[in-house]
């Protein structure tokens, strides 16, 4: 056992780039925080002066272990400064746990970088790649900051490979392309990956993008992953990719189903275009295009609804709808089906023992309950499947549109989301 643990880190070494330095996990089912990296490696310390963690290294997380950061840490990446010269990152094949506060978030990166040339430090970001598929990362107020990467197509702040972490309350600003070729992203997302991006700010990124979807081969048409993302602020001093005025430029790219976003555009301008129809027949296909003239924001998304007129401001402006992990201990829900429907979907749950006081609920996009299709009832172990016919709990249709479906059992809040398309007939 030993041996091929041995043969796995050193595989994943040579990957990444045999002549860079870095921390790897033990791969035992280890929660490490930076105090315990602090003590594990010598290019890991907290500088008590400037009260941060300073990082000279790659941290890789394997498979079985998690990387928790707490409330108010502070982490700054010294590997270099300024793109696009060699830059260290965070790279997640197990998972990550960064649950900040209101009041104490998580600041990840060199808090002086702006763009000013050769101003702080610049990082390689974090990869989350083939894990976390129901949402057990979790990244909740953090701010992400002076991110690039030497790799054209890694040129994120975050990068979801095959992966689906919870992405809430997040704020992306001055990142810039480590090529002078390409451009960059703050969320880079490929594969069987579907995260939940809510609530989350975009500013100031210097040619590149805030979410493009399938980063690798760029426009796939048929395969590309579809993140919910919901109440975002796309700012206007988000550029896109396109050089050397690229103010107008489109900014969500190739996939997404976008729900109560801001789309700025220029400085007193925002997109509210809802372009093509969403995807009606539910085969992946990405064609929603904004129709804004002269500044179009959003490029071959699966849907936009609801696009807002100014920016959201959470806990101000209208009350949050909670999203949360997909999976538990006792219970699994899976995505329903067909999904999106017209008439009527399935959705199933499989509970693994015996649990008491089930309910499920439907809610819309703005967090009421319009249905209960669940009240409290006790399900024995297997698999449960249970019919929504798109109406409310007085019988009437609901309007098209993006719901959440959310399983309570006890202490338990699993949330998924169903999109709700006009009948053909």
């Amino acid at each position: 056992m030993k041996a091929k643990k041995l043969i796995l880190i050193l595989a994943i070494l040579i990957s990444i780039n045999e002549n860079l330095s870095a921390w790897t996990s033990s791969n035992e089912g280890v929660c490490y925080t930076m105090d315990t990296l602090v003590m594990l490696s010598d290019d890991i310390i907290y500088n008590t002066t400037d009260q941060m963690y300073e990082v000279d290294c790659d941290i890789i997380i394997l498979e079985n272990d998690t990387l928790k950061f707490l409330p108010g840490d502070m982490v700054i990446f010294i590997g270099s400064a300024g793109p696009p010269t060699y830059k260290i990152g965070i790279i997640i094949y197990g998972c990550i746990i960064a649950e900040g506060t209101k009041g104490q978030p998580i600041h990840l990166g060199d808090p002086e970088t702006t763009f000013t040339p050769n101003s702080g430090y610049w990082w390689n970001g974090i990869e989350i790649i083939n894990t976390s598929k129901n949402g057990e990362s979790i990244l909740k107020y953090c701010t992400l900051r002076a991110v690039t990467h030497t790799d054209d197509f890694k040129e994120t702040a975050i990068y979801c490979e095959n992966s689906s972490p919870i992405i809430d309350h997040c704020t992306f600003l001055y990142m810039g392309t480590g090529s002078e070729t390409g451009g960059c992203s703050a969320l880079g997302i490929k594969g069987e990956s579907y995260p939940i991006i809510s609530y989350c700010t975009f500013r100031n990124i210097f040619r590149g993008v805030a979410i493009w979807c399938n980063p690798y081969g760029f426009q796939d048409t048929i395969n590309n992953p579809s993140p919910l993302v919901y109440g975002c602020n796309i700012e206007s001093s988000v550029q896109g990719f396109h050089w050397p005025l690229c103010d107008y430029d489109h900014v969500v790219l190739y996939g997404g189903f976008l729900d109560n976003c801001y789309f700025g555009v220029g400085s007193v301008f925002c997109d509210t275009t809802l372009g093509s129809p969403i995807d009606t027949i539910g085969d992946g296909i990405c064609n929603t295009t904004s129709t804004y003239e002269l500044q179009p924001r959003f490029l071959l998304v699966d849907g936009v609804v609801n696009p807002r007129s100014a920016p959201l401001i959470t806990g101000i402006n209208e009350n949050e709808t909670e999203i949360l992990p997909t999976t538990s201990k006792h219970i699994i829900l899976n995505n329903n089906y067909p999904n999106p429907f017209s008439n009527f979907t399935t959705i199933e749950f499989i509970v693994t023992s015996r649990i008491s006081n089930i309910n499920l609920m439907i809610f819309d996009a703005k967090g009421n309950m319009i249905n209960q299709l669940v009240n409290n009832e006790l399900f024995a172990q297997g698999k449960h499947q249970v019919n929504w016919n798109g109406d409310n709990v007085s019988g009437q249709k609901v309007p098209e549109g993006i719901y959440f479906y959310k399983l309570m059992t006890g202490k338990n809040l699993l949330v998924k989301k169903a999109i709700v398309v006009k009948s053909k007939i």
